[in-house]
């Protein structure tokens, strides 16, 4: 079965929920039906977890409430997948032992770097069939466009800031990974190009945290993340004197912004159940940009505190774990790759897509794998 797994996740990177649907719902239907084997057959996964219990269980109960006053039970039936196939993916992550841990590992980095390559091949010959592709399609979104004029890679992901999120990622979870470089390189050139502000600042953050849970000499730190806000300066410069106004970081941080506001008024309108996962929706974007105000307006003040819940117990677990373990440069590193995710979160949706959620999930597991 793990064999199976490890093929399923190795291509759900590749498959965009928004735009491969169908993909998407045969993906799911077989990622399901291997879950229901695996516990099945290993029932005992979560006996290794006791401490996370509560939030767990208090989490799927937030689901429940959530669904059970949705708006629209259909769309929250189809969203509910993606939580339950996240937590049970978390679950099985956190009960591999090593060996198994370093094959999924090797599985996610793997994929990324076929990522990264498609990419940089984008970059420098895809956006031309990209354009004849998109003169036979009606309604095309204008930002689609906007990313081809400024060369901002994204595939196989509907967004360069997504693919960029993503990316950052996967290279802090690669960091103890012996000969790392050839895996960080070509990620490292493809998360350049996405030119995401939002995704390189998250790994500013994520190193930050991973050389101080390593105990690594300030001056080399301190270097190294200078050199990155360099890097992001100068991308927000080059993007800042493009043209046309709403494909300049300042029009994209006030749309933003706006979401949150409208976000706000949905909160208000359904404070106590939310609206139900998956029936969220403004008149100017399926998403919020902020997924934590987006979990608050589906699943209200319940889903929201269950979930921090839940994430302060794997860190408090991942944290005591960083003390005494043989592992401490493993943990450092999926810990920082954790934290990458949930702060381009606080900008960005990935959370909602299983492409990239699913390997968070796993990531935030395997912390909880390393004795």
């Amino acid at each position: 079965m793990l064999t199976i797994l490890l093929i399923l996740i190795f291509i759900r990177p590749f498959i965009s929920s928004a735009a491969s649907p169908i993909l998407n719902y045969i993906h799911s239907l077989f990622l399901i039906i291997l879950l229901i084997f695996w516990f099945f057959y290993r029932g005992r996964a979560m006996a290794g977890l006791p401490d996370l219990k509560r939030p767990l269980g208090l989490f799927l109960l937030a689901l429940i409430i959530s669904l059970s006053f949705s708006q629209d039970k259909l769309n929250s039936f189809d969203e509910m997948y993606k939580y339950v196939c996240g937590l049970s993916l978390f679950i099985i992550a956190a009960s591999l032992d090593e060996k198994k841990r370093n094959l999924l590992l090797y599985t996610f980095s793997g994929a990324a770097v076929i990522i990264s390559f498609m990419a940089i091949y984008q970059y420098f010959f895809g956006f031309g069939f990209l354009l004849d592709y998109l003169a036979k399609i009606e309604n095309v979104d204008p930002f689609v466009y906007d990313y081809i004029e400024q060369r901002r890679v994204f595939l196989p992901f509907v967004t360069p800031n997504i693919l960029g999120g993503y990316l950052a990622m996967i290279i802090a979870a690669c960091l103890f990974i012996k000969n790392r470089i050839w895996i960080i390189a070509p990620l490292s050139i493809a998360l350049l190009l996405t030119k995401s502000i939002g995704a390189l600042i998250a790994l500013c953050l994520g190193l930050a945290l991973y050389s101080c849970l390593r105990g690594e000499q300030a001056k080399k730190r301190a270097v190294f993340i200078f050199g990155l806000l360099i890097i992001i300066a100068g991308i927000v410069i080059a993007r800042s004197i493009i043209q046309k106004e709403h494909a300049q970081p300042g029009f994209s941080l006030i749309a933003r912004m706006d979401y949150w506001k409208d976000t706000l008024s949905v909160i208000k309108a359904h404070y106590l159940t939310g609206v139900g996962p998956g029936n969220f929706n403004l008149p100017q974007c399926r998403y919020t940009h902020n997924s934590y105000l987006q979990i608050l307006a589906e699943m209200g003040p319940l889903g929201l505190i269950s979930f921090l819940w839940l994430l302060l117990s794997v860190f408090r677990l991942a944290f005591k774990n960083l003390k005494d373990s043989q592992h401490e440069t493993q943990i450092a590193a999926l810990f920082a790759a954790c934290v990458i995710f949930l702060a381009h979160n606080f900008i960005d949706f990935s959370f909602f897509l299983p492409e990239v959620t699913f390997i968070w999930w796993m990531i935030t597991g395997l912390l909880l794998s390393l004795p």
